[in-house]
């Protein structure tokens, strides 16, 4: 796929089940996404959704194939690169919230900010920003 956004190409992943086996989890995932388009990712439990948004997100690697950002192929990127990217780049929303206890709802939305270096006052405005807009 040409067009910047987001390109998959031919993305396989597997894993060693306690028996030894190799379990195939995807083969050869192909797709793209241009910037403002939406994608859903639908399956029963099990089917690999969440290992292709590990993949994607560049938390986990592939066995085969590209993931590429805006033409940047981040497959074979170093830690430290794929750190920058997701910090950068990379939004998640987890299906188990991994909120900070101690912290109340717009210390934990500033939070990537304030890592980041940005400067304390402009992460609280944008995270009350983006709090309120949500509601």
């Amino acid at each position: 796929m040409d067009e910047f956004g987001l390109d998959v190409v031919d993305l396989r992943k597997s894993f060693q089940a306690p028996n030894g086996d190799q379990i195939e989890v995807l083969r050869g995932v192909t797709f793209g996404a241009k910037h403002g388009e939406a994608v859903a990712i639908t399956g029963p439990s099990g089917s690999g959704k969440s290992t292709l948004l590990h993949l994607l997100g560049g938390l986990d690697t592939a066995d085969h194939g590209t993931i590429a950002f805006d033409g940047t192929e981040i497959t074979n990127m170093s830690p430290r690169k794929l750190a920058a990217i997701r910090r950068r780049q990379i939004g998640f929303v987890f299906q188990f919230h991994h909120l900070l206890p101690d912290l109340s709802a717009i210390e934990n939305v500033a939070l990537p900010l304030l890592i980041a270096r940005e400067k304390r006052e402009y992460a609280y405005s944008r995270a009350a920003n983006l709090l309120s807009s949500t509601l």
